[in-house]
């Protein structure tokens, strides 16, 4: 399963492309649905799948992904499941984003330059990369207890 799962829409490609590009390279598991779904997948499944599995969910909040029905319906699952939320914006203001975000701080690109932007989204990578090391730790001690336990 994947570390990040990104929620964008198709309008937001290429910022997706390029959030993903960044996270790929900071050594992170990441899902989107245009680079890892295979012609021929059902891709509704797929997209569950890996959403519930992962830990975190970068919304990449545009005002058309705000508008959409897939990606609101992303969100509900994301909240719901209690996954680790991070909304992007780069072309509306953080404020206009919808009431049901209104709990998360969000990225705000807009006035970012390109490398003040690559900064910020690397502090995220490493939050990331961080809990899923703290993931991997309690899950290796989990395993550990219960062979020992096994064992008596």
């Amino acid at each position: 399963m994947p570390d990040v799962f990104i929620s964008y829409s198709t309008q937001d490609d290429n910022m997706a492309q390029f959030i993903h590009s960044h996270l790929i390279a900071e050594n992170l598991s990441v899902f989107l649905a245009k680079i890892s779904l295979d012609p021929g997948q059902k891709w509704g499944e797929e997209i569950l799948l890996n959403l519930k599995g992962s830990q975190w969910v970068i919304f990449l909040s545009s005002q058309s992904a705000c508008r959409s029905a897939i990606a609101q319906q992303e969100m509900g699952i994301a909240l719901g499941t209690g996954k680790q939320i991070v909304p992007i914006v780069w072309d509306m203001d953080p404020a206009d984003m919808p009431g049901w975000l209104a709990g998360y701080q969000a990225l705000d690109l807009k006035n970012l330059s390109f490398e003040d932007a690559n900064i910020q989204i690397s502090n995220i990578a490493k939050k990331i990369k961080a809990d899923v090391f703290k993931g991997k730790l309690i899950a290796g001690a989990a395993i550990a207890f219960l062979a020992l336990l096994i064992k008596r």
